[in-house]
């Protein structure tokens, strides 16, 4: 993977890319968060879609976002509802204020504990900018992670 374009964001995870339309969460699908598409992880592992600073770690370590150098932000979220997991089956490889690389290991889940919890895996990955309204999307259906995910343009 080739970071030479800012506009450009890989895939963080291997799975199943489906329109964002489709969460079951409407903050989500109604792009209240952001622009994206949404993953149906099949690995348990997540990696930087772009290079940047991380500027969010969620609490229960279920979701991420990264800062690229022109300031677009992109929030990784693993599972619907895995907030009231409180951590349980997650854990981060970064913080706050560090600095990644596209395919930098960020997060890893336990996939068959979010499910047993009755979470719904589902897990988008979102532009948060408010400018930014529609997102490019580059591949769909089964991905890998690295693999051209969308564009901003």
């Amino acid at each position: 993977m080739v970071d030479f374009d800012d506009k450009l964001f890989f895939a963080p995870m291997t799975g199943e890319v489906l329109d964002i339309t489709e969460c079951v969460d409407p903050i989500f699908s109604k792009s209240i968060v952001g622009a994206g598409v949404l993953m149906v992880p099949s690995d348990s592992k997540v990696y930087a879609p772009c290079s940047g600073k991380v500027t969010i770690v969620a609490n229960g370590k279920h979701g991420m976002a990264i800062k690229n150098p022109s300031g677009l932000q992109v929030l990784i979220h693993i599972g619907i509802d895995t907030v009231d997991m409180d951590g349980d089956g997650f854990k981060a490889y970064k913080k706050v204020g560090d600095e990644v690389k596209v395919g930098d290991l960020l997060l890893e889940f336990d996939l068959d504990k979010i499910k047993s919890c009755g979470k719904n895996i589902q897990s988008p990955v979102v532009i948060t900018n408010p400018v930014i309204k529609k997102v490019d999307v580059l591949k769909s259906g089964l991905v890998n992670f690295g693999d051209e995910l969308f564009r901003i343009k």
